[in-house]
């Protein structure tokens, strides 16, 4: 996935955390085609993992500082991909325990995640937020 224009959403930090995130993800899918996804697989959760907490924590501090009218359903959003997210947690503990096979399906299944996130959340969700705070900043 390549970072374009089309999916800025015109506010700074939250685009640049978002570029950090194609970034990470891209990572991954080398890993995959590289076969070599068992070794960065952990790190990618792990990243995700802080990603989560600060850039939802960033966007949910800019809506409710600005009084943003869809903050109830956006945060929703977040919730539904911390669900999904810790679904790959626990599979992630799993392979580390040595009772899932392969890293495989997981690295594809956490690339699918997150791509999906990109694909609905951000282009749709975050790009409202965006013209929204864009007046209100």
């Amino acid at each position: 996935m390549e970072w374009t224009q089309d999916l800025a959403v015109g506010i700074e930090p939250i685009d640049e955390q978002h570029k950090e995130l194609i970034s990470r993800i891209n990572n991954l899918v080398a890993a995959i085609r590289n076969q070599v996804c068992k070794y960065t697989i952990g790190e990618t959760i792990s990243f995700l993992e802080e990603y989560v907490v600060t850039h939802f924590s960033e966007e949910e501090r800019l809506m409710t500082s600005h009084d943003y009218p869809d903050c109830r359903q956006h945060i929703a959003h977040h919730k539904t991909f911390m669900r999904n997210f810790e679904e790959l947690k626990r599979e992630l503990a799993l392979l580390e325990g040595g009772t899932k096979p392969g890293s495989y399906d997981l690295s594809v299944e956490t690339n699918r995640v997150v791509v999906d996130w990109i694909r609905t959340h951000i282009l749709h969700v975050d790009k409202k937020l965006g013209a929204y705070l864009k007046q209100k900043i």
